[in-house]
């Protein structure tokens, strides 16, 4: 295993990033116009990513991952944050890191059998229902009811702004099984009588990723659909968050990246007043902001990595200053890049366009930017543990 902290990939990184560099150029690069005009990827997207291998390369071999470490899941975020494709980045983040680490780790072997093998092997879509009206940051205010009748559970309910909700064939349900916080967590398959969807359209950005409205009336579901223990579904949110926080922070910083790389071959070739604007004091200064900026984000998400596989979601005070600097200033690099392209930022042709538009959710999507000063905030200034932190219904 590679310790370097400065450079924390392998030969068999390196191997994966080119396999996935090659797939992404021949299966996506082609057709992310026309993928972002219909609003959604094409499921069989994922069953061909599946089929490769990239949704489990951080999976045990038992479940039917790779059995590399969490290294890998970095190279596959770096390699589509390259491809400028943030809906497709989005779907198969909520396909492959939000559902399947809450099954790998206290679903029963028959429902790893069933939906977390099918899920990393891409012939399942996979969804995360958290989200709903009334109730995004605050987990605790979630109204989706769960109810006991003995033989089965009866669900009724909604959830918005679910990321594959409409192409999902399940999806991890959090409903409310008791009062106060009290919530439980359920497999859900999609194909349930009660069950709907409808998209939810006219989205700033993340154009091919599909995004949806559920609503579940009297959707009846086996008794054996509960995953983990009954009433811990917040402490298991809680905790899934920090993995799902933690591949956000990587995400924003290639794709920052990229769009310095963007601007910098622009500025190379771009001429004005007789010169390169590279040449310019002012373009060049900026450009060197914009590369201080990509580094310290690389720099506090590889911390963050590097506490997370030893603490695990412990790391939530680290995890938490990644998520809130990265969302932040891969924003202000990106947005800088469009500026140094002048008026052909402003034009979808050369792609920053999209990546401002895709990037503006990052302080949003896992919990706000103002979630994570509180996290934060509660850490240092009101010393709470961290232990609390994971299941303040606050946060």
């Amino acid at each position: 295993m590679n310790t370097n902290p400065f450079n924390p990939f392998t030969e068999e990184h390196e191997l994966l990033a080119q396999s996935l560099r090659d797939f992404l150029k021949k299966e996506v690069t082609p057709y992310v116009d026309q993928w972002e005009k219909d609003g959604h990827c094409p499921p069989e997207i994922f069953q061909k990513m599946g089929e490769q291998g990239f949704f489990g390369v951080s999976y045990p071999e038992e479940v039917g991952g790779s059995g590399m470490d969490l290294w890998a899941a970095v190279i596959v975020a770096r390699e589509i944050a390259y491809a400028n494709c943030g809906g497709l980045a989005l779907s198969m983040y909520a396909h492959a890191y939000l559902p399947p680490p809450l099954i790998n780790a206290v679903g029963t072997e028959a429902q790893k059998i069933k939906y977390l093998i099918p899920a990393l092997k891409g012939e399942k879509i996979c969804a995360l229902g958290v989200t709903e009206p009334g109730a995004g940051s605050d987990v605790g205010g979630i109204k989706t009811k769960a109810e006991d009748m003995g033989d089965h559970w009866l669900i009724n309910g909604s959830k918005t702004f679910i990321t594959n909700g409409n192409i999902a064939d399940f999806i991890l349900l959090a409903a409310r099984t008791g009062e106060g916080h009290t919530l439980s967590l359920f497999l859900f398959d999609t194909s349930t009588e009660g069950y709907s969807s409808q998209p939810v359209g006219d989205k700033l950005g993340m154009h091919s990723s599909d995004t949806a409205l559920c609503f579940f009336d009297n959707c009846k579901i086996p008794k054996d659909a509960l995953v983990g223990d009954k009433d811990f579904g917040f402490y298991y949110i809680m905790n899934n968050f920090q993995e799902e926080r933690l591949i956000g922070a990587i995400m924003g910083t290639y794709a920052a990246e990229f769009a310095l790389e963007k601007a910098k071959k622009y500025c190379q070739e771009r001429e004005a007043f007789g010169r390169k604007i590279g040449g310019f004091q002012v373009v060049r200064h900026k450009l060197a902001q914009m590369a201080i900026k990509v580094e310290t984000c690389r720099s506090i998400a590889f911390r963050a990595i590097y506490e997370y596989i030893e603490k695990g979601p412990m790391a939530v005070g680290i995890i938490s200053m990644a998520k809130a600097y990265v969302s932040e200033t891969c924003m202000e690099v990106i947005n800088e890049a469009l500026q140094l392209h002048g008026g052909n930022g402003y034009m979808e042709e050369f792609g920053i366009a999209r990546a401002w538009r895709d990037c503006r959710l990052m302080t949003i999507g896992a919990g706000t930017t103002e979630i994570m000063h509180e996290i934060v905030s509660k850490l240092i200034v009101d010393d709470v543990k961290h232990e609390k932190i994971l299941m303040d219904t606050h946060v």
